[in-house]
């Protein structure tokens, strides 16, 4: 009887060892992705690239705990199998985005080597709506005008004006002087 009960102890505790090991290989998955993590963490990064690995890293580890003491709920396996059809579709999505963008690159060096044409055919594009000359005409015409040049003498500043407050002076400035001007001649 005695022999019973210490072999059935000794083959619970065996047992139970076994469950213990076992249980520690299925964490060894999430014991990687925290050293991995780690690694990361390691190398030099950004102080925002820092800061989202810190917040992994912390997910990583209580992950990692709550399988290491038993807390954390197995995966059916129905999510195990969709978990492994998702990873044959995002392949099949990669491709899909590759053959995208190749496509893309071709149209965009389509529609480049077609703009470059239409350009060398095109006529030089004329900035007004018609195509007689353009005539501006002066206040001042002739000797007036000259005298005007003369008489005429702006600021340094309003050369190159920096503000609207700069200009506007410079605006009146001008409308003065040319009141002035008109009242000698």
């Amino acid at each position: 009887m005695k022999r019973i009960m210490l072999c059935s102890l000794m083959l619970m505790l065996l047992c139970a060892s076994f469950l213990a090991t076992a249980g520690k290989k299925h964490c060894q998955d999430y014991r990687q992705k925290l050293d991995n993590i780690q690694a990361q963490q390691r190398q030099a990064n950004t102080h925002k690239r820092s800061h989202s690995l810190s917040s992994k890293e912390a997910k990583a580890r209580d992950r990692w705990w709550r399988c290491e003491t038993g807390k954390l709920k197995a995966k059916s396996k129905a999510k195990a199998k969709a978990k492994a059809k998702g990873k044959s579709k995002s392949k099949r999505e990669k491709k899909s985005k590759q053959k995208l963008a190749s496509k893309k690159a071709q149209n965009k060096n389509r529609s480049q080597s077609a703009a470059l044409k239409l350009y060398k055919n095109s006529k030089a594009l004329v900035p007004f709506a018609s195509n007689n000359p353009l005539v501006i005409r002066s206040k001042y015409q002739g000797e007036q005008l000259q005298a005007w040049l003369v008489f005429y003498q702006p600021a340094k500043k309003c050369a190159r004006p920096k503000s609207i407050q700069d200009f506007a002076k410079c605006v009146e400035d001008k409308r003065s002087q040319q009141t002035e001007f008109e009242k000698s001649n």
